[in-house]
């Protein structure tokens, strides 16, 4: 779907109130063109009539001074009209606005919460957030401050060539003549303005891009002594977005001096041909004081309307980008099976690459082997191996290239996504909390759970160890991220959530890495009783000593499946790490 019909499905949402405000402005306009009308008639009949009254007695004064009070009287009311319609038309417009912003943003947020990991892979995530933030907010903006200059300009330009030609049509020629001319200009300077607005968002991403960088790295960066390092690349960046803003607005401000240019060289224009033509009895002095004014509201609207066109030139680089994420379709269609009831999991001839380039290298080649319900895989490999990615084809976070996985007797693919998700527990190396409270964190995915379940899962989890030195227990405030607790306590707390959901398949990928081993053993000891398939990634052979199966992987290829026992009789790489990370250990311990 194209920008403009995906923006039209919007803006449809907020038709009663778009109507609304476009009345208001259209009222507001026909009152500021009556009021010159009101003042010619004011100059000619009244103030006019005044003055020859002191020189001509068959002239009356008093209905001369009446008159004069009268148009005073409707051009106040006529101003206040206008006031309140311009008030009515904020009100209604802002409305509509807000709330056309907020439907953008949780349009964006929705669709990219149903991105699959190779559709967010598209996007660097500083650019997502501007997306969604600061291009929705481009729009929103400019839905709310084009809309009157929009309806308003046009009517102005229309009605006061109009009125102009009431007057006097010679000088309505004028009108004729620029109008022309001031739309070539604008169009040469838009043309030119509008590539520059796309690069600006661009160079915004990076600038997004490198302060959440430096954010998510200041740890390092203090421990490293970095903070001038980064504070120059940070310039850098900064001074790359400050050159494209300056290039940008330099083109966009020529739009205002030329159109003062145009309107003062215009009013002379029309001084010295009205002032001609009242000297010759063809125009009078309220008919060129009304056209005067007509002049000045049609230059100061069209300077509206051509800010109006700078604006689109920006919008239309956000609605681009933000079109590009909505365009996104999830490349991992649902199955229609609503229930698993066998955890075993069957990898059967399966390869994976990533689609990036399509002369991407397998990462995972050949991958065949069978976990039965309830049973315990260990996962080894070097940095690299393809450890991670293996797991994540289980809950489809990414879907094989070649072959196929089953969970139970069907291909996952025959799953509802959402079904095959809850039945699978996933808990990460680098632990992923939520601002809030202990509490919310734990009952994330089960908002229902009772007292006595949560307090089993500390305890399996062995946060129970370290909970009851928290200020508030279970409703102490965990930061953003979690970075009020340490890592081996973020850990615990993620096994504990992962537990919490109580899934049919629970997969750990290095989650105690950053636990000490009594607590490890624990924790271990702990998920042998619990009734689900699990699978546990680990650079610690301790970790799977336990498994019913180990499957070592190198170089993305099984170099072999079997029971750590029989591995550690025959094969190198499982012999190896035990004996460089257990030789001399009392295993008993």
């Amino acid at each position: 779907m194209s920008g403009f019909q995906r923006i039209k499905q919007f803006l449809k949402l907020q038709k009663k109130y778009t109507i609304l405000a476009i009345l208001a402005v259209f009222i507001e306009t026909l009152f500021e063109l009556v009021i010159p009308m009101i003042t010619s008639q004011m100059l000619d009949n009244g103030v006019a009539k005044y003055v020859l009254s002191r020189t001509d007695d068959s002239v009356d004064q008093n209905l001369a001074i009446r008159y004069i009070i009268i148009c005073s009287i409707s051009i106040l009311v006529c101003a206040l009209m206008s006031l309140v319609c311009g008030w009515v038309y904020s009100f209604f417009a802002a409305k509509a606005a807000s709330r056309f912003g907020k439907s953008l943003r949780e349009a964006e947020f929705a669709k990219i919460q149903d991105y699959t990991f190779s559709n967010l892979d598209l996007f660097e995530p500083s650019s997502l957030v501007t997306r969604v933030i600061n291009d929705s907010m481009v729009l929103q903006n400019t839905y709310q401050q084009t809309l009157r200059p929009l309806v308003r300009s046009p009517l102005m330009l229309i009605l006061g060539i109009g009125f102009t030609l009431y007057y006097s049509w010679q000088l309505a020629l004028v009108f004729f003549v620029l109008t022309p001319i001031l739309a070539i200009v604008i169009t040469l300077i838009l043309r030119k303005i509008a590539p520059e607005y796309t690069f600006l968002q661009n160079k915004l991403d990076k600038l997004n891009g490198k302060i959440e960088e430096n954010l998510t790295a200041i740890r390092a960066v203090k421990s490293f002594v970095r903070e001038d390092y980064e504070a120059a690349s940070f310039d850098i960046v900064n001074s790359n977005y400050k050159a494209t803003v300056t290039r940008t607005y330099r083109l966009s401000n020529i739009i205002l001096p030329f159109f003062q240019v145009m309107m003062y060289t215009s009013n002379i224009i029309f001084l010295l041909l009205g002032g001609n033509m009242i000297i010759h009895g063809k125009l009078t002095t309220g008919g060129l004081t009304a056209i005067l004014s007509y002049v000045m509201q049609t230059f100061n609207s069209l300077i509206m309307l051509s800010n109006v066109f700078v604006t689109f030139a920006k919008a239309i680089a956000s609605l681009t980008r933000i079109n590009e994420v909505l365009n996104v379709c999830p490349d991992i269609v649902s199955g229609d099976v609503m229930s698993l009831d066998n955890a075993s999991i069957e990898f059967n001839n399966v390869s994976f690459h990533y689609k990036q380039s399509n002369n991407a290298k397998d990462v995972l080649s050949n991958i065949s082997f069978k976990l039965e319900n309830g049973q315990t895989l260990g996962i080894l490999g070097e940095t690299g191996s393809a450890k991670s990615t293996l797991v994540s084809l289980i809950a489809r976070l990414y879907d094989v290239t070649s072959g196929n996985i089953k969970i139970g007797d069907k291909d996952i693919k025959e799953y509802d996504l959402n079904v095959l998700r809850k039945n699978i527990g996933f808990v990460l190396q680098q632990a992923n909390l939520f601002e809030g409270s202990f509490k919310e964190n734990l009952c994330w995915a089960r908002p229902d759970l009772t007292d006595e379940e949560i307090s089993k899962a500390l305890h399996d989890s062995c946060v129970d160890e370290f909970l009851d030195r928290l200020p508030n227990g279970l409703d102490t405030y965990i930061g953003e991220g979690g970075n009020t607790l340490s890592g081996g306590q973020k850990q615990r707390v993620s096994i504990a959530r992962a537990l919490l959901k109580n899934p049919r398949i629970l997969i750990l990928d290095d989650s105690t890495s950053a636990v000490d081993t009594q607590t490890e053993k624990k924790i271990r000891h702990a998920l042998e009783k619990l009734p689900m398939t699990k699978i546990i990634i680990s650079q610690r052979i301790l970790s799977v000593m336990d498994a019913d199966l180990v499957l070592i992987l190198e170089g993305g290829k099984i170099n072999e499946i079997n029971t750590p026992k029989a591995l550690l009789e025959h094969n190198h790489i499982y012999k190896d790490l035990f004996d460089r990370q257990l030789k001399g250990v009392d295993l008993n311990e």
